[in-house]
Protein backbone atom coordinates (compact mmCIF):
# COMPACT_ATOMS: atom_id res chain seq x y z
CA UNK A 1 0.00 0.00 0.00
CA UNK A 2 3.05 2.52 1.04
CA UNK A 3 4.72 2.32 -2.25
CA UNK A 4 1.62 2.98 -4.17
CA UNK A 5 1.61 6.01 -2.16
CA UNK A 6 5.21 7.01 -2.52
CA UNK A 7 4.28 7.78 -6.23
CA UNK A 8 3.93 11.45 -7.09
CA UNK A 9 5.90 12.41 -4.28
CA UNK A 10 8.04 15.74 -3.60
CA UNK A 11 10.80 14.91 -1.05
CA UNK A 12 12.51 17.54 0.35
CA UNK A 13 16.52 17.10 0.86
CA UNK A 14 16.57 17.70 4.45
CA UNK A 15 16.77 13.82 6.62
CA UNK A 16 16.90 13.70 10.22
CA UNK A 17 18.29 10.60 12.11
CA UNK A 18 16.75 9.48 15.75
CA UNK A 19 19.33 6.44 16.91
CA UNK A 20 18.72 5.00 20.05
CA UNK A 21 22.67 4.99 20.95
CA UNK A 22 24.23 7.63 18.74
CA UNK A 23 20.95 10.77 19.22
CA UNK A 24 20.41 13.09 16.51
CA UNK A 25 21.64 13.66 12.86
CA UNK A 26 20.91 16.63 10.49
CA UNK A 27 21.44 16.17 7.33
CA UNK A 28 20.89 19.69 5.00
CA UNK A 29 21.14 19.17 1.36
CA UNK A 30 21.35 15.00 1.23
CA UNK A 31 20.12 14.25 -2.30
CA UNK A 32 19.83 10.53 -3.27
CA UNK A 33 18.34 8.42 -5.84
CA UNK A 34 14.84 9.83 -5.63
CA UNK A 35 13.53 6.70 -3.76
CA UNK A 36 12.56 7.26 -0.47
CA UNK A 37 13.33 3.59 0.66
CA UNK A 38 16.57 3.31 -1.30
CA UNK A 39 17.98 6.71 0.30
CA UNK A 40 17.76 5.77 3.33
CA UNK A 41 19.47 2.05 3.18
CA UNK A 42 22.29 4.17 1.25
CA UNK A 43 22.40 6.82 3.87
CA UNK A 44 22.48 4.32 6.66
CA UNK A 45 25.56 2.25 5.14
CA UNK A 46 27.60 5.43 5.83
CA UNK A 47 26.15 6.64 9.01
CA UNK A 48 27.10 5.89 12.69
CA UNK A 49 24.24 3.84 13.80
CA UNK A 50 24.21 0.19 16.14
CA UNK A 51 20.88 -0.01 17.19
CA UNK A 52 16.82 1.07 16.68
CA UNK A 53 16.34 4.14 15.41
CA UNK A 54 14.20 6.27 12.53
CA UNK A 55 14.50 8.41 9.59
CA UNK A 56 12.47 11.48 8.75
CA UNK A 57 11.86 12.68 5.36
CA UNK A 58 9.64 15.77 4.59
CA UNK A 59 7.50 15.31 1.88
CA UNK A 60 4.63 17.11 0.11
CA UNK A 61 2.20 16.13 -2.62
CA UNK A 62 -0.74 18.16 -4.59
CA UNK A 63 0.05 21.38 -1.98
CA UNK A 64 -0.30 19.38 1.31
CA UNK A 65 3.20 18.16 3.41
CA UNK A 66 3.62 15.28 5.53
CA UNK A 67 6.17 13.25 6.97
CA UNK A 68 7.84 10.04 5.86
CA UNK A 69 9.19 7.93 8.82
CA UNK A 70 11.30 5.10 8.60
CA UNK A 71 12.29 2.64 10.99
CA UNK A 72 15.53 0.59 11.15
CA UNK A 73 16.69 -2.69 13.64
CA UNK A 74 19.87 -3.37 14.93
CA UNK A 75 22.97 -4.74 12.62
CA UNK A 76 21.24 -4.23 9.23
CA UNK A 77 20.86 -0.93 6.69
CA UNK A 78 17.58 -1.95 6.21
CA UNK A 79 13.75 -0.07 6.62
CA UNK A 80 11.93 -2.48 8.64
CA UNK A 81 8.66 -0.29 9.10
CA UNK A 82 7.81 2.78 7.35
CA UNK A 83 4.77 5.20 7.75
CA UNK A 84 3.30 8.69 5.69
CA UNK A 85 1.45 10.90 7.90
CA UNK A 86 -0.42 13.94 6.31
CA UNK A 87 -2.31 15.31 9.72
CA UNK A 88 -2.00 19.14 10.86
CA UNK A 89 1.46 18.39 12.91
CA UNK A 90 3.28 15.90 10.63
CA UNK A 91 2.69 19.17 7.79
CA UNK A 92 3.62 21.67 10.31
CA UNK A 93 7.16 19.85 11.03
CA UNK A 94 6.92 19.11 7.36
CA UNK A 95 7.29 22.65 6.17
CA UNK A 96 10.04 23.54 8.89
CA UNK A 97 11.99 21.00 7.24
CA UNK A 98 11.41 21.99 3.94
CA UNK A 99 12.46 25.62 5.00
CA UNK A 100 15.89 24.19 6.99
CA UNK A 101 16.55 22.35 3.44
CA UNK A 102 16.03 25.46 1.61
CA UNK A 103 18.56 27.07 4.33
CA UNK A 104 15.60 29.74 5.75
CA UNK A 105 16.49 27.55 9.42
CA UNK A 106 19.46 27.01 10.39
CA UNK A 107 20.22 23.99 12.15
CA UNK A 108 20.30 24.85 15.77
CA UNK A 109 17.17 26.34 15.14
CA UNK A 110 15.58 23.32 13.71
CA UNK A 111 17.22 20.89 16.32
CA UNK A 112 15.70 23.03 19.43
CA UNK A 113 12.33 21.88 17.81
CA UNK A 114 12.33 18.68 16.21
CA UNK A 115 13.33 16.11 19.73
CA UNK A 116 11.54 13.13 20.46
CA UNK A 117 9.87 14.33 23.61
CA UNK A 118 8.50 16.86 20.79
CA UNK A 119 7.96 14.28 17.93
CA UNK A 120 6.22 11.87 20.28
CA UNK A 121 3.79 14.50 21.68
CA UNK A 122 2.84 16.36 18.37
CA UNK A 123 2.78 12.53 16.13
CA UNK A 124 0.96 10.30 18.33
CA UNK A 125 -0.26 8.69 15.06
CA UNK A 126 3.03 7.02 14.71
CA UNK A 127 3.74 4.15 15.91
CA UNK A 128 7.58 3.84 15.15
CA UNK A 129 7.99 7.11 17.27
CA UNK A 130 5.88 5.91 20.05
CA UNK A 131 7.56 2.69 19.63
CA UNK A 132 11.07 4.59 20.34
CA UNK A 133 13.61 4.61 23.14
CA UNK A 134 16.65 5.80 24.29
CA UNK A 135 19.18 3.42 25.31
CA UNK A 136 20.70 5.40 27.92
CA UNK A 137 18.94 8.48 28.71
CA UNK A 138 20.73 11.42 26.57
CA UNK A 139 22.41 13.99 28.99
CA UNK A 140 20.82 17.08 27.18
CA UNK A 141 17.48 15.24 28.04
CA UNK A 142 18.46 13.89 31.94
CA UNK A 143 20.12 17.59 32.39
CA UNK A 144 17.73 19.68 30.85
CA UNK A 145 14.20 18.66 30.30
CA UNK A 146 13.62 15.30 32.23
CA UNK A 147 10.20 15.83 33.75
CA UNK A 148 10.77 13.48 36.91
CA UNK A 149 13.80 15.41 38.30
CA UNK A 150 11.64 18.46 39.98
CA UNK A 151 8.80 15.68 40.51
CA UNK A 152 11.30 14.05 42.87
CA UNK A 153 12.92 16.53 44.22
CA UNK A 154 9.45 17.93 45.67
CA UNK A 155 8.88 14.78 46.88
CA UNK A 156 11.55 14.38 49.27
CA UNK A 157 11.21 17.49 50.69
CA UNK A 158 7.49 17.04 51.09
CA UNK A 159 8.74 13.68 52.85
CA UNK A 160 11.61 15.27 55.03
CA UNK A 161 11.81 18.70 54.68
CA UNK A 162 15.28 20.60 54.49
CA UNK A 163 18.29 20.99 56.04
CA UNK A 164 17.54 17.42 57.63
CA UNK A 165 19.82 14.30 57.51
CA UNK A 166 18.07 11.41 55.78
CA UNK A 167 19.16 8.10 55.20
CA UNK A 168 20.14 7.26 51.39
CA UNK A 169 18.63 4.34 51.29
CA UNK A 170 15.41 6.34 52.66
CA UNK A 171 15.86 8.75 49.60
CA UNK A 172 16.33 6.06 47.22
CA UNK A 173 13.04 4.69 48.20
CA UNK A 174 11.14 7.62 46.88
CA UNK A 175 13.38 8.25 43.52
CA UNK A 176 12.33 4.39 42.86
CA UNK A 177 8.42 5.29 43.88
CA UNK A 178 8.48 7.62 41.20
CA UNK A 179 6.85 6.26 37.82
CA UNK A 180 9.34 6.93 35.35
CA UNK A 181 9.64 7.42 31.97
CA UNK A 182 9.26 4.58 29.24
CA UNK A 183 11.12 6.48 26.80
CA UNK A 184 14.42 5.16 27.58
CA UNK A 185 16.31 1.40 28.56
CA UNK A 186 18.89 2.55 30.77
CA UNK A 187 17.98 5.78 33.03
CA UNK A 188 20.39 7.31 35.45
CA UNK A 189 18.28 7.53 38.66
CA UNK A 190 17.10 3.67 38.54
CA UNK A 191 20.51 1.34 36.70
CA UNK A 192 23.06 2.34 39.49
CA UNK A 193 23.34 0.14 42.36
CA UNK A 194 23.54 1.43 45.13
CA UNK A 195 21.66 4.55 46.62
CA UNK A 196 24.77 6.96 46.79
CA UNK A 197 25.09 6.66 43.12
CA UNK A 198 21.52 7.38 42.43
CA UNK A 199 21.36 10.37 44.41
CA UNK A 200 24.41 11.68 43.18
CA UNK A 201 23.03 11.48 39.55
CA UNK A 202 19.72 13.19 40.78
CA UNK A 203 21.82 16.13 42.46
CA UNK A 204 23.52 16.72 39.19
CA UNK A 205 20.37 17.38 37.34
CA UNK A 206 19.02 19.54 40.56
CA UNK A 207 22.29 21.69 40.26
CA UNK A 208 22.11 22.29 36.66
CA UNK A 209 18.67 23.42 36.90
CA UNK A 210 19.57 25.10 39.43
CA UNK A 211 16.34 23.74 41.51
CA UNK A 212 18.08 23.11 44.80
CA UNK A 213 20.52 20.26 46.01
CA UNK A 214 21.10 16.90 47.39
CA UNK A 215 24.37 17.00 49.78
CA UNK A 216 25.96 13.30 50.44
CA UNK A 217 27.39 14.06 54.18
CA UNK A 218 28.88 10.33 54.40
CA UNK A 219 28.28 7.32 52.88
CA UNK A 220 24.75 6.23 54.24
CA UNK A 221 23.25 10.03 54.74
CA UNK A 222 22.19 12.87 52.68
CA UNK A 223 20.73 16.27 53.24
CA UNK A 224 18.42 18.03 51.31
CA UNK A 225 19.07 21.68 50.19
Amino acid sequence: MIREELKNLNVGSAVVIFDRDFGRFFFQDFRGYGNLLDDAEWLLERTQQRSWGFIIRPISRDGCFGLWIGEYGPGSNRIIREEMLFDKNSSNISKNLFKYAGHEIEEREIAKRIKIDYLKKKLSKSNIIRDFKHYICPEERFYKSCPYIEEIYRAIKKKYGTRVKISCSKISEIISSVNLCHDVAICPLTLPPNATERIINLNKALRSRGIGEIKIIDGDFAEVH
